[in-house]
């Protein structure tokens, strides 16, 4: 993230943990969140003040209390600040805006192909402008923007390991450049820990405060969320369980289904569109139960190997593969039948497919991400 001023500049760790807190649950009350910060109420008191005059927190009703002083109820001011969610790929550009609150005010979604950044850079420009416009939001209320992507971090803030199919973006500072365009703070971070954040911010996972989210898109990615916080690793790299699988084999991947639907069924559909693609496959599905009967044992030997290392209590299937697809999938993922490993034993997580209510997880998630990070977080 480029550094810029804004409404928030200057908060604290505790004062961020106040303001994750409250956006968690809604609405608190002061001796709720010393408690749950573990500082004494005096120093709440305090800090909430200074929210409160900086306009970030904001009063609500009076709620009396079994004993002592009824409690005034505080929550966030909405207004105060937007952030902006992008998702990026050589198929789809798409933008969220979140309230400061973390509510959904507006979407945007224009298909590709997006063959070089810089119809990336255009396309970005314009729906930016639009959605902010349509929703009466002056963009110097952009907190910032989380932009997700197909990539891995190396040393260096400027370096990014593109993923293959947009290694052709390859070639610039691309932080630099998101900024300048977008004109406010950039953040950018991989697909897949985005779309598991998308899944926590959403609710979806409100039963599970320890999660793996396997994206299945154009390649094989994961988030890792522990203790309802997003586990990164080093340079931000964890959950890269795509690299498990070596490229020559088989990959329950969008790109392996697509090829093998060409190479047995000649004509597919362009681009990457869930509702084209569920067509067609429900018009061919001989053709998917034979790609399911090799990208099945894959995946459950993907999920297998996650399980054994980090026992989640659940593991939800995501990505930009047709819900169709990821449905007959999560069926692989019942170890007892399976059998991915002939005989060997792990508690089974329970499978889930996503339930988003959001036109696309990984933007909205990537906007999450800019509400959610505080002091201290890595920036790009």
């Amino acid at each position: 993230m480029l550094n810029k001023r804004g409404p928030l500049d200057g908060i604290g760790n505790t004062q961020a943990a106040v303001l994750k807190h409250l956006r968690r649950k809604g609405i608190a009350s002061r001796a709720e969140i010393a408690e749950l910060c573990g500082v004494t109420p005096a120093a709440i008191s305090m800090m909430t003040r200074d929210l409160i005059e900086r306009g970030i927190v904001i009063e609500g009703a009076r709620r009396l209390s079994r004993r002592g002083a009824p409690h005034i109820d505080l929550m966030l001011n909405g207004s105060i600040g937007y952030a902006l969610g992008v998702h990026a790929n050589r198929y789809s550009l798409t933008l969220t805006l979140l309230d400061f609150c973390g509510k959904q005010i507006g979407e945007q979604q224009l298909d590709g192909p997006y063959d070089t950044f810089s119809d990336i850079q255009t396309s970005l420009a314009g729906l930016k402008t639009d959605l902010l416009a349509s929703n009466g939001i002056d963009e110097r209320l952009l907190i910032g923007a989380g932009v997700a992507m197909p990539t891995r971090f190396r040393r260096g803030a400027a370096i990014l390991d593109l993923a293959e199919e947009v290694v052709s973006w390859a070639g610039l500072d691309l932080a630099s450049t998101l900024y300048e365009t977008l004109g406010c703070p950039v953040m950018i971070e991989n697909d897949a820990n985005a779309a598991a954040m998308g899944e926590l911010a959403l609710g979806n996972a409100t039963e599970h405060d320890n999660f793996a989210y396997l994206y299945l898109s154009e390649g094989i990615g994961s988030g890792i969320i522990i203790g309802k916080e997003l586990y990164r690793g080093n340079l931000g790299n964890a959950g890269e369980v795509g690299a498990l699988r070596a490229r020559g084999l088989s990959r329950p991947s969008f790109d392996d289904l697509a090829a093998w639907c060409k190479e047995r069924h000649g004509s597919i559909p362009k681009g990457r569109s869930s509702d084209q693609w569920t067509a067609y496959l429900e018009a061919n599905p001989t053709v998917l139960d034979e790609w399911l009967k090799r990208a099945g044992p894959e995946l459950a030997r993907l999920a297998f190997m996650v399980t054994a290392v980090l026992a989640p209590s659940a593991i939800y299937i995501g990505g930009t593969l047709p819900r169709l697809v990821r449905e007959k999938l999560a069926t692989w993922l019942e170890f007892s039948t399976s059998n991915p490993f002939e005989g060997a034993r792990v508690i089974q997580p329970e499978i889930l497919i996503p339930q988003i209510s959001a036109i696309d997880a990984v933007a909205f998630g990537a906007a999450a991400m800019i509400l959610h990070s505080g002091p201290g977080t890595k920036i790009v």
